[in-house]
């Protein structure tokens, strides 16, 4: 690999460095002590952005990554994969040993994943990225600080991803090995349209109806008459309220259960009594909402199992679109068809029938 971006360490602690190969084109756009951002392009005028982050290791200095994330966020509007060393956890399970984690510094870390509109690729191999080799005071320690986040536009452009939690060797964290599988297919060269799907909790919402005929009126005072336009504005509309307005609903639920918490720990008294049976009916509606909105994902596995698991329903959702991709097609004749060749083959064969040959098998 001749080609090499570094940032210097600090004594024997951290250093960055990005490496890559000849034939793969690399823009850098920016680096510091806690990150390197880069576009990668491809031969087909694919451009998408590669983010390596190295977290404050401070438990009083985090928030300069979480800041430095959400600049990052800000920036760029492309398909966006970011992986590192984050030094943090997001649940209590990806711990072993050693004191627990402080929720709030958990719910930090989830609170800027969701801010930058990150979701976690997940993993395959040992859960636990990083352990102390050496027993201590607080006994052995093993945690996952090192993960691949990714945008939705990234990871509809790769959806078979698959992040390998490597050997360690010699050092005492295990390397991400981040296999990106076949591309999804572009048009014109450009990234096909993420056409934006009606969520079913928005009708929880009291000022759904509204928005709707607010989006419907002005499509008509546009002169956007043909429903395919009015469906689009209506949608747009929705989606922006829901981003701008109503806010990210794991980020409502958290602070309507802290703001109950306060109210039960208050004087007792015929107002606060009131106030907390306004507060637990909010909680009730926010989290049917979080229901509907994995059920609206899990199909007809919300049915079968569904026990208001919403981790599981996530895992489920994600899998799907992952067995959905169609990597090959076989033709009347037997020949295979796939890579490059799959997509003008259907273009050319549409009145044909075809056999499905293979779809990815589950992990």
């Amino acid at each position: 690999m001749p080609n090499m971006v570094a940032k210097d360490c600090k004594g024997n602690s951290g250093g960055l460095a990005l490496f890559w190969r000849r034939d793969v084109e690399v823009c850098i756009k920016s680096f510091s002590r806690y990150h390197i951002d880069a576009f990668v392009h491809d031969g087909e005028g694919v451009e998408w952005r590669l983010t390596g982050m190295y977290g404050e290791p401070k438990g009083e200095e985090k928030h300069k990554t979480w800041r430095l994330m959400k600049i990052l966020s800000n920036q760029y509007n492309k398909p966006w994969l970011c992986l590192g060393d984050f030094n943090e956890i997001l649940f209590g399970c990806e711990k072993e040993g050693g004191q627990p984690k402080s929720a709030g510094c958990m719910d930090r870390f989830r609170n800027v994943l969701e801010d930058c509109m990150l979701e976690d690729l997940g993993f395959v191999g040992d859960a636990f990225t990083w352990r102390n080799h050496h027993h201590n005071a607080k006994g052995y320690i093993r945690e996952r600080l090192d993960r691949a986040v990714a945008n939705i536009e990234w990871r509809y452009l790769f959806p078979l991803v698959r992040v390998i939690n490597g050997d360690p060797r010699h050092s005492d964290h295990r390397p991400l090995i981040v296999e990106c599988g076949e591309r999804e297919p572009t048009i014109h060269g450009c990234f096909r349209d993420i056409s934006i799907k009606f969520e079913a909790k928005w009708l929880e919402e009291e000022g759904c109806f509204g928005r709707v005929e607010e989006a419907w009126n002005e499509a008509l005072e546009l002169g956007q008459v043909e429903m395919v336009q009015m469906q689009k504005k209506i949608l747009r509309y929705l989606r922006d309220w829901d981003r701008n307005v109503l806010g990210e609903l794991e980020r409502r639920i958290s602070s309507i259960k802290k703001e109950l918490e306060r109210c039960r720990r208050s004087r007792l008294s015929q107002q606060n009594v009131n106030r907390e049976h306004m507060l637990r009916y909010k909680l009730e509606r926010l989290q049917e909402q979080q229901n509907i909105y994995w059920k609206q994902r899990a199909h007809h596995l919300w049915l079968t199992k569904g026990d208001r698991n919403t981790k599981y329903f996530h895992a489920c959702a994600s899998e799907r679109k992952r067995r959905n991709y169609i990597k090959c097609l076989r033709e009347d004749g037997g020949d295979v068809v796939s890579g490059k060749r799959l997509k003008p083959f259907i273009a050319n064969h549409y009145k044909k029938t075809f056999h499905f040959l293979c779809r990815p098998k589950n992990r």
